[in-house]
């Protein structure tokens, strides 16, 4: 039953956070180990979708709003900044706040981890604990830090990223015990360097674009050269930017590997300098905006994409890029990881022991319902990453025909596809779908005394 269980959460971002978040709504008890020292403001902006409903059942919704844009729209350039294609999320174009209830709200990286901390009591997060082994106990699993502690629990989540020290301790168990699929052991693919950063407040005079209240993507493609350089307004008066280089020619995408790189501030400087003359659709050039970046929110990073298919092992369970990792192109990191967080707290909650039985269906469950959003996520973010990156004629008249020659009813046929389902929070007051089009839910927890919003004790 979920009063008994003590879970054990590695991993600061999104996806721990939130998992935390429903976790203390719940009243389950929970620990989040994380391996820095603090959390840094690293990143550049994320797209939120189909989650509008789950910050109302938190509470959060008013705060998200306050620190986010809505998307309006996405702007293809060329390098001479010459227009090429638009897609509209609004008028006149498919408004999706009309038929859908919701913009997709697009804010800094960090500012939404500041929403998701706002509501977890500080006790509850250890920093500096870097997970260097995991075991398995008859009725717990224990973690060991790099600092010699150790700590137990009734289960163990792994949202530590793609590069997941859960998930490398899992598969190694697996491994040894010749359970693993030969396609979990193979590494990540990695096709693109990617710069990323957030500018200090700006001037709206000289940027005229951050007084817009929707946030309309800028997207400018190489002719000859192997980057792209994304523009995005955010709230506060700032500006989310990412250039991304194509390294898929750079050998093979093993040797590509051993230049690993995560959050990295040291070899950012050498990709700004490469890429400081860029020009910029606002005016002057990228270097401008690179100027107006605080040196220490600047990173670089391999961005990087595996679907892996084994996501548990007896008290163990992997959440987000830890179990699918995807390029950022088509905007569904964050969001994939929240929904499978909602999914995975929806069922602890309604667990009826802490057996480990009880926590296999349960993991089993939660695999079924989240496994095949995930990788239809990675598949298509990577074609889209191909698509955008696609050099010469062919790629200009493929772009050409997908974003302007797409009936509308193909548009609102993968939209109504894509909204279909939006599974809500089974433990708190359910609220009401906004917009034309209804999509499916699910039904209350079990554990919900029929017409109470009260959970019953089991």
């Amino acid at each position: 039953m979920a009063s008994k269980l003590h879970v054990l959460i590695v991993g600061c971002g999104t996806a721990g956070l939130m998992l935390a978040n429903l976790l203390e709504k719940a009243c389950i008890s929970y620990q989040i180990f994380e391996k820095t020292k603090e959390l840094k403001p690293l990143g550049s902006a994320i797209a939120l979708t189909t989650l509008s409903h789950i910050f109302e059942q938190l509470g959060m919704y008013d705060e998200l709003m306050a620190v986010s844009k809505k998307f309006g729209a996405l702007h293809l350039i060329q390098e001479d900044l010459k227009h090429r294609n638009t897609f509209n999320a609004r008028a006149p174009g498919l408004d999706v706040e009309e038929v859908y209830g919701d913009y997709t709200q697009v804010i800094a990286r960090y500012d939404l981890i500041r929403v998701l901390l706002s509501r977890i009591p500080p006790r509850k997060i250890l920093y500096n604990k870097r997970v260097l082994s995991t075991k398995h106990e008859d009725d717990e699993v224990i973690i060991h830090c790099h600092d010699n502690t150790t700590y137990g629990g009734t289960i163990l989540v792994g949202a530590d990223g793609a590069y997941s020290s859960v998930r490398q301790n899992m598969y190694k168990e697996l491994s040894v015990k010749g359970l693993l699929p030969k396609v979990d052991a193979k590494p990540l693919g990695y096709d693109y360097d990617c710069l990323v950063g957030v500018t200090k407040p700006l001037d709206p005079k000289k940027y005229p674009v951050l007084n817009d209240e929707f946030c309309e993507f800028q997207i400018v493609l190489g002719k000859e050269i192997p980057y792209s350089w994304w523009f995005m307004p955010l709230a506060n008066d700032t500006l989310g930017w990412m250039v991304t280089q194509d390294v898929r020619k750079n050998g093979t995408a093993v040797e590509r590997n051993f230049r690993f790189s995560e959050w990295d501030l040291d070899s950012a400087k050498n990709m700004c300098d490469k890429v400081r003359h860029l020009p910029c659709p606002y005016g002057g050039t990228l270097g401008d905006i690179l100027d107006e970046t605080p040196k220490e929110v600047i990173s670089k990073v391999m961005l990087e994409d595996k679907f892996f298919t084994t996501w548990y092992h007896k008290r163990t369970v992997l959440l987000g890029d830890a179990c699918h990792k995807m390029l950022p192109f088509g905007g569904q990191g964050a969001t994939m990881a929240m929904q499978s967080a909602v999914t995975l707290a929806n069922l602890l909650f309604d667990m009826r022991n802490v057996t480990e039985p009880e926590i296999t269906r349960v993991f089993k469950q939660y695999y079924g319902a989240r496994s095949g959003p995930g990788k239809l996520a990675v598949n298509s973010s990577h074609k889209t990453g191909s698509v955008m990156h696609m050099r010469g004629t062919f790629g200009n008249v493929f772009r050409h025909i997908g974003f302007n020659w797409m009936p509308r009813w193909a548009m609102k046929k993968g939209m109504d596809s894509y909204n279909g389902y939006k599974e809500q929070i089974s433990f708190l007051p359910f609220t009401k779908f906004r917009g034309t089009f209804v999509p499916r839910t699910n039904k209350p927890s079990r554990r919900m005394a029929p017409g109470s919003n009260i959970a019953m004790a089991v």
